[in-house]
């Protein structure tokens, strides 16, 4: 069979426009529900780096509080906030004392330390600190 100047060849097949578009329009829906998957997961990584900075921070001064004997320690307030820097974020840990009266005696207090960045606070730990061999009862 012969072929005339004009005539489309039928056997040569492709796309259509219309085809290609639909195609792209498609691939640019799953590239949004992909990108807006992405996003959502690194913004929640980014917090949860923020809250393990902020906890490591916050445990940093506890481990400084208990190098001291707890019957030194204050029976309330808190001490100023201290600026604490871990992973490259600044963080601000308050340590309070006895916020609950029936956990502080002679030998214990309670101590609540609470790290916070941009005005908000990621993390708080509470614990009851004591001595079993404090001043008063060391025996010889």
């Amino acid at each position: 069979m012969r072929r005339t100047r004009g005539t489309p060849d039928r056997s040569v097949q492709g796309f259509t426009l219309i085809e290609m578009l639909v195609a792209l329009m498609i691939l640019g829906v799953l590239m949004s529900v992909v990108i807006t998957a992405i996003t959502g997961n690194t913004s929640l990584n980014t917090q949860t780096e923020l809250r393990s900075q902020a906890a490591v921070a916050a445990e940093q001064i506890l481990d400084i509080a208990r190098t001291k004997d707890p019957a030194n320690m204050p029976t309330s307030g808190s001490e100023a906030a201290v600026s604490v820097l871990v992973g490259g974020h600044t963080f601000l840990v308050t340590l309070s004392y006895c916020t609950t009266a029936t956990y502080c005696t002679g030998t214990a207090r309670q101590l609540l330390s609470q790290a916070s960045y941009a005005s908000k606070v990621l993390f708080r730990v509470e614990t009851v600190f004591t001595s079993v061999n404090s001043a008063g009862n060391a025996t010889n």
